[in-house]
């Protein structure tokens, strides 16, 4: 068999193409139609065809006449189509075959089909069943005139639907033509039967584009979106239904356009599905204003976490007593701290607070932070000291829930939480050398990890330390990093202590005076003389903060109008003959004496309930760490 050239190929489609746009009004007549190849395959057959030869239509597309009748009839018919497609002629015949055992004539009109080229690609016919009318052809003789006539009209009919269904088409796509949005008619191969002119306009693609380039629909969606779109395609030929889905698209100028893509299938009057029906709209607009309306969500929902988070440390810190509203001071060297103080607050710049315990450190540290650029937000304080050295990274960074055994839920640290503000860490030579390294990655990069998590955040901190140790011995003994001394000593502010405040010491008693008179309901208005030269007297270790201890005990045992320090007298003393007489002991010295004093109490028995550790309150591991730290070894039994 010869090679179907490429105009023929074109043409038998076409034909097909022809045959399922007009099956539904062909249907409908009764006469039986056909149309074969030139091999006498069935391309098409009616319904009335299927009825009366008792076979099923859509089973005979694709065989030839040996499938439908008997090998003789078969043959004949056959050679009567080859010899009207050689004649190239429309030709009425009729052809006799057996049927449920009965003979049955039929008239048909058969024509052969042409390509544009004028060659024969196949051949139709009507068949109209004229058995009864051969049966009186002597007695109704003009039987076969009104049949002739019959096969006419249905002949007429036949194409009037034709020229109905062509004017339809041309409303269609009268429509569509005027549709805003882009519509478009695919087969199932993915080629375009139509596109709406819309899609140019939406996309800078004109309709002869996509109908030229199948993929260009695809092409031009972001990479983004081909999942989804891949997916909907797959899903709309699976399980044909209406589907909806939202993606984007590049268009020819390269700026996006947002597409909302519905399609639904078009099916043949079989139910099979011969095709997809689509639209595509223009959402950009709505879409950027969705997009804009979720991250201005995000960022209510992140001021408002940011404001319970404030909410919450500043309820933890009405709990604290500040009793100095404003700094109280008139001695030079005050007012050089203040001085010192309104010079660098406008500033970002890290500060490092020096002085004795109970100098007022934390109040200058709230004095910048109320005069900075970060004043809307609370000062976050942390007490490096306060905390124990397993908990201080938890508090300083947060930790993730499930971090550590007592991490029941996720907690958000001090550096989070001071994103954006100031945070204090007071008793910073109290920080333990391992932290230190982190504490020093934060101020250099501003970046930190939760306990328990790899995520690395960020947060725009300014941080002002205080410490009341001397940090140059501490960097000598390795118990401070010098490059973190370097970070944190930009700049220096020192806090003079009360001995050195001769000046300042009587406007603080009086201002301490009348805030705990107010405070204890006492009629107290001013200090006698001999108070002010025991208060002027004495040496303050404790500076400001026994100051406030020594004022408010005094009132409560004053009973009069004068401040009388009574009982007082002798807790300054003490203080007085203990700061000159007995030198301090470090902090080594009385934990070894402590522990010492509870080996003793026991013993010598450190674990149980009567042990050592259960009297001090740790964990006997714990205790024998201090022991070796501290060289404590029980003493050897006498004999």
């Amino acid at each position: 068999m010869e090679k179907k050239t490429t105009a023929r190929v074109e043409a038998e489609q076409a034909l097909r193409d022809s045959e399922r746009l007009l099956q539904t009004l062909i249907d409908t007549i009764d006469g039986e139609i056909f149309v074969k190849d030139k091999n006498g395959i069935y391309l098409y057959v009616n319904r009335a065809f299927g009825k009366v030869f008792n076979v099923d239509p859509a089973e005979v597309i694709g065989k030839d006449d040996y499938f439908v009748f008997s090998p003789q009839t078969a043959a004949m018919l056959q050679a009567n189509d080859q010899r009207i497609m050689a004649e190239k002629e429309v030709v009425n015949i009729e052809e006799s075959t057996v049927l449920n055992g009965e003979p049955i004539t039929y008239l048909t009109n058969k024509a052969p089909l042409f390509d544009d080229d004028g060659s024969v690609i196949g051949i139709c016919g009507v068949g109209i069943d004229i058995t009864p009318q051969k049966a009186l052809e002597k007695a109704l003789q003009d039987a076969h005139d009104r049949q002739g006539q019959t096969v006419r009209e249905r002949t007429a009919q036949l194409a009037e639907t034709v020229v109905q269904l062509r004017e339809a088409e041309h409303r269609y796509r009268t429509v569509a033509d005027f549709a805003f949005n882009w519509e478009y008619w695919a087969n199932l191969d993915g080629s375009l039967e139509y596109v709406s002119p819309s899609c140019e306009r939406i996309s800078g693609y004109s309709p002869g584009e996509f109908a030229e380039r199948r993929s260009l629909t695809k092409d031009i969606i972001l990479p983004e979106d081909q999942n989804i779109w891949q997916t909907h395609f797959e899903a709309s030929r699976r399980q044909p239904g209406t589907y909806e889905i939202q993606f984007r698209i590049r268009c020819r100028d390269g700026s996006v356009c947002w597409i909302e893509h519905v399609c639904q299938p078009v099916h043949d009057d079989q139910g099979a599905m011969i095709g997809i029906r689509a639209s595509n709209r223009d959402i950009t607009l709505r879409k950027e204003r969705e997009i804009e309306l979720q991250k201005a969500y995000a960022q209510i929902t992140e001021l408002k976490n940011q404001l319970e988070a404030d909410r919450s440390y500043l309820l933890e810190e009405i709990k604290l007593s500040h009793d100095h509203e404003h700094i109280i001071a008139d001695s030079d060297l005050m007012k050089y701290v203040l001085f010192r103080t309104e010079q660098i607050a406008p500033t970002d710049t890290t500060v490092l607070i020096l002085g004795e315990t109970g100098t007022g450190k934390e109040l200058i540290a709230r004095t910048i932070h109320n005069h900075s650029t970060r004043k809307s937000r609370p000062l976050i304080k942390v007490d490096c000291a306060a905390l124990p050295a397993n908990l201080i990274e938890s508090e300083l960074f947060g930790h993730e829930k499930g971090a550590f055994t007592s991490a029941a839920e996720k907690r958000v640290g001090r550096f989070e939480l001071a994103d954006g503000a100031t945070l204090f860490l007071d008793e910073i030579g109290e920080l333990p050398l391992e932290l230190q390294s982190k504490l020093l990655r934060v101020l250099q990069d501003g970046e930190f990890e939760r306990v328990g998590s790899s995520r690395t955040r960020r947060t725009n901190v300014r941080i002002i330390a205080a410490t009341n140790r001397n940090l140059e011995d501490d960097i000598r003994q390795n118990k401070f990093r010098m490059d973190l001394w370097y970070r944190l000593s930009v700049f220096t502010i020192t806090m003079p202590p009360l001995r050195e405040r001769g000046r300042d010491l009587l406007l603080l008693a009086n201002h301490m005076t009348r805030q705990f008179a107010r405070k204890h309901g006492k009629p107290i208005a001013s200090i006698a003389a001999e108070t002010i030269a025991k208060l002027k007297a004495h040496r303050w270790p404790g500076n400001i903060r026994e100051l406030e201890n020594v004022i408010e005990r005094a009132v409560l045992y004053t009973r009069g109008a004068k401040l009388q320090l009574d009982d007082a007298v002798a807790t300054l003393s003490h203080l007085a003959m203990d700061v000159a007489e007995a030198p301090l002991k470090s902090l080594a010295e009385l934990e070894k004496e402590h522990i010492l004093l509870a080996l003793r109490k026991t013993q010598w028995q450190i674990h149980g309930k009567n042990g050592a550790a259960a009297l001090l309150d740790i964990n006997p591991s714990t205790l024998r760490g201090r022991m070796r730290k501290h060289a404590i070894q029980k003493p050897p039994i006498e004999g």
